[in-house]
Order: C-alpha cells, then structure tokens, then sequence
C-alpha cells in the first residue's frame, strides 16, 4: 500500500518542528474561513430541514428514520465541543497537506448522485491524485483499533457502526473514481495515519451502494419506523468458572453509540462493567440496570 500522503506529511511536519515554516497567506486565510463557518454553524440553533445525506445513508435504518421524523436527538454537554473540533481537526489537516505537496484537487466539494429513482447529495472532504479521500479526527482508541495497526478497512467492514464505507463509496461513485479511504488524526496526540482502502473494491462498492438505495428508497417513500437492534442479558463468570446471571440487561454497541437511544431506551444509563474482572472496568450502555456489584 502506497501511504505517499503520509509520508509527506510527516516530512513536513518534521521539517517545520526543526526549521519552522512561512505559511502561505491564501492557505491560512483558508483556514481562518473554515473554523470561522464552524463555529458559525455548530453554535447557530436553526434547524435545517431533513434531507438524506451520503455521510448518513449507510447508517443503521432506524437512526435515519428517526432523524427523518424529526425525533429529539440526546446530545451530552460536550457534543458541541466534540463536533467543533472535529471541523477544526479537519481544516487543519487539509492546510497541513497542502503545505505539504500533497496534490488535493479538490476540497469540501458539493455532489449528488442518482440512486434508482431517488437522488442523495453530500459534501466530500478531499480528493487528492484521482481519488476520493474522507478526514476523520479520532480518539486514541479509535486511531489504533479502529483506523490504526490494530484496525484497519475489514475491520472497520465488520462493525460499521457510523456507515463510513458506504459514505465512501457513495462519493466515489458520484465522482467516478475510486475511493481512496480515510485520513485519520488522532485528537489527543496529532499522530497521523492514513487507513487505506483496497484497490480491487468493485464488489464492496456495489454492496454499499445497494444498502444505500434500499436505505434511501425506504426514508423517502415513508416507511415506518421500527427498532432494528434489542437488548441483551448480562452475564458473567464467577470465581470457579460458572456462567451467572447478573439480572441486568446490555444495549448492543449500536444502540449505545445512537444519538436517539433514550426514546427506545427511557432508562438507559452509562455504567462500569458489572462483574468485570479488569483492573479498570470499560463504561458500556444498560437498558437495564439492576445490579451494580457482584
């Protein structure tokens, strides 16, 4: 796999720790209008009317039926923040690789694609050398299981939680061109991985526009919602190896990470991992929760 795009970057980067680097005025006056359109929006309350989205079709149905019906989403305090620096991260990124040599054709363009009888639109990051690039900031976890060594495309395949395949695909299809894969940052550290996409990709490329055009035919032709995921009992093991029952109930990971997950979960509620054996218990998502000790 040819991460050019990375060691380009890294380079640079490099080069500018040691030696420093006169910013082109154009580029940071680029930058400078893109947190300025961020913060203008992530703040502003005006609510826009719902429209399917290319980043949101490949997304789990009843998310988007839910959004389309106009459902409250459970937003924390800090999802304002969270999304802020996601923009910030990624107008930074594309001034760094621009600064960098990297050949960015285009950037943050319009497009819009015909799906049998139903049209999606959306806004690509990147498109550097002929191929279509998406920027994602990541956590630490999610650069190095997810993005990083320890993760990589099947994985991210295998649990496409957020529908970023399909997403990809989608825009690489609406500009004719392959999809390049994603250019991650890690938001704590500033490391910088590209996780790549495969260069045989036409069968997966044709399984993600499917479930888009059946995803899309569905959310505008009206169709109900209905809760695709349920809850699970928990278990765990005691201390001679038997499986016991803890009386508690756990969201799917899905549900957990779902922006709607308090109207088809009222009582859902964020706790340690009841029976853990790790010195530090992971947080996971209850539907249920009646024992908090074992």
């Amino acid at each position: 796999m040819n991460n050019f795009i990375l060691h380009k970057v890294q380079g640079f980067l490099d080069r500018v720790s040691k030696e420093g680097h006169d910013l082109d005025p154009k580029l940071v006056e680029e930058f400078k209008e893109a947190c300025a359109k961020s913060i203008t929006r992530q703040f502003s309350n005006k609510k826009e009317n719902w429209r399917p989205r290319m980043s949101s079709l490949g997304r789990p149905l009843c998310q988007q039926k839910m959004e389309r019906d106009g459902v409250e989403k459970n937003f924390e305090y800090n999802a304002l923040l969270r999304f802020i620096f996601g923009d910030l991260v990624e107008a930074l990124t594309i001034l760094v690789m621009k600064s960098s040599s990297v050949n960015v054709e285009e950037e943050q363009e319009a497009v819009k694609l015909k799906l049998g009888k139903n049209s999606v639109s959306g806004t690509l990051d990147v498109e550097i050398d002929g191929k279509v690039w998406d920027i994602k900031s990541a956590s630490p976890y999610a650069f190095e299981h997810k993005f990083g060594e320890m993760g990589g495309y099947k994985k991210i395949k295998e649990d496409d939680v957020f529908g970023y395949i399909v997403q990809g695909y989608l825009y690489s299809k609406a500009k004719d061109k392959d999809f390049g894969g994603w250019i991650v940052v890690n938001k704590a550290s500033g490391e910088w991985t590209v996780c790549e996409a495969p260069e045989m990709q036409e069968a997966d490329k044709k399984e993600a526009l499917a479930l888009a055009e059946k995803n899309l035919k569905a959310l505008v032709e009206g169709e109900k919602f209905k809760r695709c995921f349920t809850d699970t009992e928990e278990t765990y093991k005691d201390k001679d190896k038997n499986i016991k029952k803890t009386g508690n109930r756990l969201l799917s990971s899905i549900c957990g990470f779902c922006d709607f997950k308090r109207t088809c979960w009222p009582d859902a509620i964020m706790h340690r991992k009841v029976g853990s054996t790790a010195r530090f218990p992971k947080s996971v998502w209850y539907s249920k929760l009646k024992k908090r000790e074992v």
